[in-house]
């Protein structure tokens, strides 16, 4: 735990004489136009990621699919952006492969080798439609238990 709270006090640090270090290297104005251009596209990359992953998440969960994908691919967005608000050139980048992440979980969701949970998958092979998943026999006119839904 101590370690934990060393490197919280240390990351401001590092990540303060990094930008003292640029703004000495390319000057003052090259600095804070990367602080200014970083922290707007951090923003943007949290509004959209965030927005794009709420409507995608009402896609999959009207088609009844797990939304694992979507999650995953959401969150690596939204810690890119967070990483990319915060001003220094070491959150900057940790926030590359996070973006990485983020474009490779994109277009999750989409076969039937995805991990996104459970429920029965559907794929198609040659003219048949394979459904996986347990069946079992049962009486249709006979429910298991009658009185499930007056239960208070």
């Amino acid at each position: 735990m101590p370690l934990l709270r060393i490197l919280l006090l240390a990351f401001p640090l590092l990540e303060l004489a990094s930008l003292i270090v640029l703004g000495q290297e390319v000057g003052v104005g090259w600095t804070l136009f990367w602080v200014l251009f970083t922290g707007v596209a951090g923003l943007m990359l949290i509004q959209r990621s965030g927005w794009g992953m709420l409507q995608r998440l009402q896609q999959q969960m009207l088609v009844n699919r797990s939304p694992q994908a979507v999650l995953k691919s959401g969150m690596w967005g939204v810690l890119a952006g967070v990483l990319l608000a915060f001003p220094g050139l070491v959150s900057d980048a940790l926030a590359v492969p996070c973006l990485i992440m983020m474009l490779l979980h994109r277009g999750g969701g989409s076969g039937p080798d995805d991990d996104n949970g459970g429920g029965p998958r559907t794929y198609r092979q040659g003219e048949f439609t394979i459904i996986e998943g347990e069946w079992q026999a049962g009486d249709p006119q006979q429910p298991e238990d009658p009185g499930r839904l007056n239960r208070p």
